[in-house]
């Protein structure tokens, strides 16, 4: 498991620290999809912040491989993962940078629009929330990155808002439908003033 040593110690799945995206909404509706990891298949969480999803993985029996740019989440996540030995490795690096290919993969990007002025402070809070100004720029990194990380027969679970700009939105989808990929709505939740929908993403069938 490769984390930063520097980082605090964990603490209890749904919690937080100040430096450590917590369990909210949007990490509940991509659960089922962590939980139903097929024993034995290989899955990558991409920003695995609180590691929620990560943990469920594993504890279904895939092998899991989770990365955040965030230090103090991924020694959280080893902790918690050595603790119930689990097989989970942890991978600081930018998205999937440097890694293989996956059976599923799991992403719950930073969505929320942001300008330059907007942007939080510290740096780890706002890592996991600032999406850009149309809330679509790392998502946008994902999708172009998924070719390269998913195995032929391969699903990717990406979360997305009604808080994004839905034209860039569209314009994403019909991207990766063109490159022969399908798109489907897997899941979707309603909260006060925003839509969550869970893409499941699959690459053109050789």
């Amino acid at each position: 498991m490769t984390t930063d040593p520097r980082a605090p110690p964990a603490d209890r799945v749904g919690t937080s620290t100040d430096e450590v995206y917590p369990v909210r909404e949007d990490t509940l509706v991509l659960l089922p999809f962590a939980r139903s990891s097929a024993r034995g298949s290989r899955v990558l969480e991409i920003g695995t912040g609180n590691g929620r999803l990560a943990l469920e993985a594993a504890r279904a029996g895939a092998r899991v491989v989770a990365t955040d740019r965030n230090p103090h989440a991924l020694r959280r996540l080893v902790r918690l993962a050595r603790a119930e030995r689990l097989p989970l490795d942890a991978v600081r690096t930018d998205l999937a940078r440097g890694l293989g290919r996956f059976d599923r993969i799991l992403a719950n990007p930073p969505y929320l629009p942001t300008r330059a002025a907007e942007r939080d402070p510290d740096p780890w809070q706002n890592l996991a929330l600032d999406g850009g100004p149309d809330g679509c720029r790392t998502t946008a990194r994902i999708l172009r990155a998924l070719p390269v990380h998913l195995t032929a027969t391969g699903v990717a679970f990406v979360l997305v808002s009604s808080r994004q700009d839905p034209r860039r939105l569209h314009r994403l989808r019909d991207r990766w439908v063109a490159r022969g990929g399908t798109v489907d709505r897997a899941a979707c939740r309603d909260l006060e003033g925003e839509r969550l929908e869970v893409w499941a993403l699959a690459p053109r069938r050789r």
